[in-house]
């Protein structure tokens, strides 16, 4: 019973970790036990206890009121989630360049033609799931799992509010460009242009919701 129950928590924490991390929860919202518990198939102890363990993680926050709500981010926190992710994410990139395959290059660049027809479909939603496809599967062959473990933390933060990127028709413009250079730059095996324009794509990215923001917070007041 011991096992079956830790897993019915892992489960949990798992599918509600990933809901973050694939914005499948927006920034604000609350997220209710029995609505969750419904949703994976999972008894309501369970939940608790991953939401819980979330707001512990400081990934979800708990208000007065004891409800659960996904927090919303403060220029600061934004700025230095930024800082974080470039170094982090630019440092696995580097990582990965030299032990990218012809089969993992040949995915990346159908990835940047996905993400291509998803801007010109304008299908935010879609958009950002090729976009997180395509990051990791580069970070993923870095061959470093504790790296890895840290840039998905810092995803289950950003996670939330990278649908709303579309909010913005300038970024859109400009979205897919540094995964075109960045294919580009491992075809090369330039693993410190790779470095360099991942992350700037994540800073391009973080200027359009850092504008943003202010709007986000209306709507969470409103």
């Amino acid at each position: 019973m011991t096992i079956a129950h830790k897993t019915l928590n892992e489960r949990a924490y798992d599918e509600i970790r990933q809901g973050l991390v694939t914005g499948d929860f927006k920034p604000g919202q609350v997220l209710v036990i029995r609505t969750l518990a419904s949703l994976y198939g999972i008894s309501i102890t369970p939940v608790r206890d991953a939401l819980q363990r979330l707001v512990a993680e400081q990934l979800l926050t708990m208000q007065s009121n004891r409800s659960i709500v996904v927090p919303f981010l403060s220029d600061e926190s934004l700025i230095e989630l930024v800082r974080i992710r470039s170094e982090l994410e630019g440092f696995a990139a580097e990582l990965a360049t030299p032990n990218i395959r012809l089969a993992d290059l040949a995915k990346l660049e159908d990835l940047v033609v996905k993400g291509r027809d998803a801007i010109q479909a304008r299908d935010g939603r879609k958009y950002v799931a090729i976009n997180r496809q395509f990051h990791f599967a580069i970070y993923e062959r870095a061959g470093s799992p504790m790296l890895l473990k840290m840039i998905v933390d810092m995803w289950t933060r950003i996670g939330p509010f990278l649908n709303r990127l579309f909010d913005d028709p300038s970024y859109v413009e400009i979205a897919n460009d540094e995964h075109e250079t960045i294919v580009a730059a491992i075809g090369r095996g330039d693993a410190a242009a790779v470095r360099r324009h991942i992350s700037l794509d994540i800073q391009i990215a973080a200027s359009s919701l850092r504008d943003n923001l202010p709007s986000l917070r209306t709507e969470r007041d409103s």
